[in-house]
């Protein structure tokens, strides 16, 4: 908030928060930004648009799975609406990951909507500060990030629409799995496994026309990701998807 405009409304922000242990966490001691934030949406306090678009820049920090970390971020930041942005750093420091975004916009990022589709995915918001007023820092706890990913029973042929983007699916310690297209389709498929912080374990690509295909699953994948090497009008009917347990 700036300065005049703390001046002009501080008697109100005294009254709003002069209950300031209760904004403090219990479990580390520091500020809770996000309560904070809250009460002063809830007040008019909290700008969320900009009076012109402006090059807003985002940095997130965390100290877990890089990968995943940034598919998450991803994952939250389309879910809210916003889907175009360029990566301006990424980089490794020490035990710190960092990313920096940068994005065209009149509208800040929500905080409130934007930790709660974090949260939705495992992660964490522990703290955020606004450095300048095109600059605000996110540092995340991602340390159970999990991806949103398709839960797949076993031992059960499952019917997938036509995908958006790849399917994205838990492996659910399946020892194979079987894909199937229809008739009407041409699909030539690009099937990929990934463990646990989305590293490739190893994939299938088939460059010609392809109905059905069965794979056996690398024991320590944890996700896989089906698609088409060409487009994924390819399989504009969906997929069936069985996987098999290892007691089938």
């Amino acid at each position: 908030m700036p300065a005049q405009k703390y001046v002009k409304q501080e008697n109100l922000i005294k009254v709003l928060f002069k209950d300031s242990d209760s904004f403090y966490r219990v479990r580390d001691g520091n500020v809770d930004s996000l309560k904070v934030i809250k009460v002063l949406e809830d007040n008019g306090l909290f700008k969320l648009f900009y009076d012109n678009p402006i090059s807003l820049k985002v940095k997130f920090i965390t100290n877990k799975n890089p990968l995943i970390f940034m598919k998450v971020i991803r994952e939250s930041l389309e879910s809210i609406g916003y889907n175009y942005f360029l990566t301006i750093r990424a980089t490794k420091q020490d035990d710190k990951f960092i990313w920096i975004i940068s994005l065209k916009t009149k509208h800040l990022i929500n905080p409130i909507l934007f930790a709660k589709e974090l949260k939705k995915r495992g992660c964490v918001v522990d703290d955020i500060t606004k450095e300048r007023n095109n600059l605000w820092i996110y540092k995340i706890n991602s340390k159970s990030a999990k991806l949103n990913a398709k839960n797949i029973d076993l031992d059960t042929t499952t019917k997938l629409k036509k995908p958006i983007e790849p399917y994205l699916i838990y492996s659910n310690s399946a020892v194979q799995i079987k894909l199937k297209t229809s008739f009407s389709d041409h699909w030539y498929p690009f099937v990929v496994f990934l463990d646990s912080a989305l590293h490739v374990v190893s994939q299938t690509k088939i460059n010609e026309r392809t109905y059905v295909l069965k794979i056996d699953i690398p024991p320590n994948s944890k996700y896989i990701r089906i698609g088409d090497i060409y487009t994924l009008e390819n399989i504009k009917h969906g997929l069936s998807i069985y996987l098999k347990s290892d007691t089938e």
